[in-house]
């Protein structure tokens, strides 16, 4: 395995101005701003957006209520890979929303806890 610590990173600068932090390949270059690779990555980039199935499917599996919050990460992730956002900022957005949705698990859940509570009495009353 190589070692990261003795890569060369992408001699490329971001979107916003900032050096490339991937590492680089054989012409110094990561696998998106390598000129040499320019065709392969804009296909990659396509191909990416087309075949989603994956991501749909776990779209399927995400509670309404959630779905902004999932967008809202699914963009930054994008914004970080471009360059367009901080990677600590979205560390931060991630944290806070695994904190949202623990809250909204643990709320979902206490609510069906007293729901199952309240058909244990009634049946309990009728009997």
């Amino acid at each position: 395995m190589v070692e990261l610590a003795n890569r060369q990173l992408c001699k490329a600068t971001r979107k916003d101005g900032q050096p490339c932090n991937a590492p680089g390949i054989r012409d110094g270059y990561c696998f998106s701003h390598s000129p040499a690779l320019a065709e392969k990555a804009s296909q990659a980039r396509l191909l990416g957006g087309q075949h989603k199935a994956k991501s749909e499917r776990l779209r399927r599996l995400v509670p309404p209520r959630l779905m902004p919050l999932f967008n809202k990460l699914e963009s930054a992730l994008d914004e970080v890979h471009d360059g367009e956002l901080e990677p600590r900022a979205a560390s931060a957005m991630a944290a806070l929303a695994g904190a949202m949705v623990r809250l909204l698990t643990s709320g979902e859940l206490e609510e069906r806890v007293r729901s199952l509570e309240d058909n244990v009495r009634r049946k309990g009353l009728r009997q």
